[in-house]
């Protein structure tokens, strides 16, 4: 009977597509999905992958699976991406496939840079109606002896997508009594996800052809990388790196009472090649009991060499501890990503800069 619940739920759920957007603990691990800006924020050619699977003692849980490949053309200031994911949920099961570009303009300054980002997707929704159990089939004793009385619509959705984002990158310096120690860089950036909902009306993303939209998703993130050379002296690289994203997903994204909200706020402790870290996750903006969602942690490896004809990678897992929802009988959420770059790989356009000026595009620094 239990069973039988949970898969009207899920179908519900699938026929009216009023859920939030996946959020992924490691926000920063697959930046195109955080931030469609970020494209060829590196040079030569990247390649990202995660995979995330979540609840999965209840009846299937939820799967979740992306992959882009980025490249940066500093000459035309300018990054593309390509990417493809993919979701599967619940016992009907539910399923999105998605693949889309990204490009992305970089406006340089002497010790900053501003990243324009805009995406399209092409996305593909589908559900086996055959395999759903609805309240009027079941009988209190036999179970699902019944016929049904509702008429299944459209087994497969399509529909196209939009999302731009902007991102500012820029360089400070660390210092003590006066004297300059290191420089450090950070950055804050901006995304909409699903454009034309918050623009205007959106594409029909409904089983049932009923008009429903998928709500547009604001996010506000940053972060940044403090070098910790009063620790690491000469031999070893210690690194701390804050960060934060702010989630707001709904057709009234300025109210937080109309809206879906994920604050998410830790950071990552790099020593040499180790990476761990310690994430916060809060349905308000506020801290508290009543409003915590999951912790997170990390676990992972990352090359910092970023020397040109050398390759550069992260690989990191992480476990959430969920507090609400389903809980941790559900059997939390297990997300791993793999960051992978070859830098060697020359640009189809170089271009010089005059000697005048030290307006460039910035190197990705050290972890991200």
């Amino acid at each position: 009977m239990i069973k039988n619940t949970l898969v009207i739920i899920f179908g519900f759920l699938s026929f009216h597509l009023v859920a939030q957007d996946n959020a992924l603990s490691q926000f920063f691990a697959n930046r195109i999905y955080l931030n469609p800006a970020f494209a060829g924020i590196d040079k030569g050619l990247q390649v990202t992958s995660s995979a995330r699977s979540q609840w999965q003692k209840a009846d299937g849980g939820y799967k979740f699976a992306a992959f882009t490949a980025e490249w940066q053309e500093p000459g035309w200031n300018s990054g593309i991406a390509f990417h493809i994911q993919g979701s599967r949920e619940g016992l009907s099961p539910f399923k999105t496939f998605g693949i889309g570009l990204t490009y992305a303009y970089i406006i340089p300054f002497e010790y900053s840079n501003v990243h324009v980002g805009l995406q399209y997707s092409y996305n593909q929704f589908g559900l086996d109606w055959s395999r759903l159990t609805f309240s009027d089939e079941l009988d209190p004793v036999f179970g699902a002896i019944y016929g049904s009385a509702v008429v299944p619509g459209s087994d497969k959705v399509v529909f196209h997508d939009f999302a731009m984002g902007a991102v500012w990158r820029f360089d400070s310096r660390m210092s003590v009594n006066k004297r300059a120690i290191r420089r450090y860089r950070s950055h804050v950036g901006l995304s909409v996800q699903h454009l034309t909902s918050l623009l205007g009306q959106g594409p029909d993303a409904s089983f049932l052809q009923s008009d429903t939209e998928i709500p547009a998703r604001i996010t506000l993130h940053g972060g940044t990388i403090i070098p910790l050379t009063f620790l690491s002296g000469t031999t070893r690289k210690i690194i701390l790196s804050p960060n934060f994203k702010l989630e707001s997903q709904g057709f009234q994204v300025a109210s937080v009472k109309e809206s879906f909200t994920l604050f998410s706020a830790g950071t990552y402790f790099v020593v040499d090649q180790i990476v761990s870290g310690a994430f916060y996750h809060s349905r308000a903006l506020i801290p508290g009991r009543k409003h915590t969602n999951a912790c997170t942690f990390v676990l992972g490896f990352t090359n910092t060499e970023y020397e040109e004809k050398r390759r550069a990678y992260y690989l990191g897992l992480s476990v959430d501890i969920n507090a609400t929802g389903l809980g941790i009988k559900s059997g939390n959420v297990f997300e791993l990503n793999f960051r992978y770059n070859i830098k060697g790989i020359r640009p189809i356009s170089e271009k010089k800069h005059a000697a005048t000026t030290r307006k460039t595009v910035l190197d990705c620094k050290d972890f991200y």
